[in-house]
Parts: C-alpha cells; sequence; structure tokens
C-alpha cells in the first residue's frame, strides 16, 4: 500500500485558519497597509502579461493582478485559500492547488 504524501509545512500551518486569514488579512493593518503595498509597488505594469501567483493565500494579489490586466494562474497548497481564491476572481483566473516541494 503506498504511503500518503504528508502535508507541507505551508499547508499545516494554513489549513485550520484559511477563512479566518482571508478574513481578517483584508482590513489588517499590517498586511493593508505595509505588506501588500510594499509588495505591489515592486510590481512594473502587468497589462497583457501572463502572472503566476505561487502561494496565491486567499487571492488579494492574484485579484490585484487581474483588476491591474494580467492574465493570471494562481496557486497554493491550502485547499481551503484555492476555494476561497476561486469564489474571489471567479473564471478570470486559473487557480490550482499545488505544492512547491512537489514535482
Amino acid at each position: 500500500m503506498a504511503s500518503e504524501t504528508p502535508k507541507s509545512l505551508g499547508e499545516l500551518n494554513y489549513e485550520k485558519f484559511a477563512h479566518r486569514y482571508a478574513e481578517i488579512a483584508q482590513t489588517k493593518p499590517h498586511n493593508a497597509y505595509y505588506e501588500r503595498p510594499a509588495t505591489r509597488s515592486l510590481v512594473p505594469d502587468v497589462a497583457g502579461k501572463r502572472i503566476l501567483d505561487a502561494g496565491c493565500g486567499p487571492g488579494f494579489n492574484t485579484q490585484w493582478l487581474l483588476d491591474q490586466g494580467a492574465a493570471v494562474v494562481a496557486f497554493d497548497v491550502t485547499p481551503d485559500f484555492v476555494t476561497i481564491t476561486r469564489g474571489r476572481v471567479g473564471d478570470r483566473a486559473a487557480v490550482y492547488r499545488a505544492d512547491l516541494t512537489q514535482p
């Protein structure tokens, strides 16, 4: 019988509170006023570009990239984040569950 692949650290850390994180991180000052604006200030014009959002979490940046005119493929290791991101962006992006530690 094949053994099941152990969960990655990312999945273990977020699987229990992905929905709560998605709710609070939208407006939590650390995320809303520091982390996201600082990260986004480093991103050049993405209009017309194809972007990979690796580790998309609840899809805040996936949505922002789409709003900037990018075509986005997003993924996360945590199944609930995939569901949340799909709910946030609908069919505007391809959103998958994937683990960077696995081929």
